[in-house]
């Protein structure tokens, strides 16, 4: 790896994004939206008596909601109009979408290629609750493929409550190239 490249990655890892705040508490409605979205008819999200008896003893979001909590604000760009003004645009704009608080990486690689997610879940969002995501760089290489070299970086965001209860843990891997 060359010194410049490990000099990106150096700067990087390990380097933490303030925390942001969802811009409203998950409310019943916002629920029923999503889980009309996704397709689960799963009554606990919806039902007030099912949700009740169930384990998680009221309304409370499906386990992937406080992601979702962070969608684009009404009257903003979308990002996938990059895509329409540029057809190697890689639909992110630049977008602070993926990074939660993280600065974007200076780097000569500006392809973006999503690499997965693991998700642990420790619990569910309750209606009236508000995320709150922390991300940092866990991990920055660069690496040398068969086309040339190509930065992988690894953005662990930890989703947890206004109150501290710890919602998810989200290790998403990313490619740039």
């Amino acid at each position: 790896m060359s010194g410049a490249a490990e000099e990106i990655a150096s700067r990087y890892r390990g380097m933490r994004g303030d925390p942001l705040t969802a811009p409203m508490p998950v409310s019943g409605d916002a629920i029923r939206r999503f889980v009309q979205a996704i397709m689960d008819t799963d009554p606990t999200y919806f039902d007030e008596a099912v949700a009740g008896a169930s384990k998680f003893g009221g309304i409370a979001a499906p386990p992937l909601y406080p992601v979702h909590a962070f969608r684009r604000p009404g009257g903003t760009p979308d990002p996938l109009q990059s895509v329409q003004d540029d057809p190697d645009a890689d639909g992110t704009a630049g977008t602070d979408a993926i990074g939660f608080g993280l600065p974007p990486i200076d780097s000569p690689f500006k392809r973006l290629l999503n690499g997965g997610n693991e998700i642990e879940f420790f619990r569910c969002l309750h209606d009236g609750e508000t995320s709150v995501a922390r991300a940092r760089y866990a991990e920055v290489t660069v690496k040398e493929g068969r086309s040339g070299a190509f930065l992988l970086v690894v953005i662990e965001t930890e989703f947890s409550t206004t109150g501290g209860d710890k919602l998810l843990l989200n290790r998403q891997s990313l490619i740039w190239r």
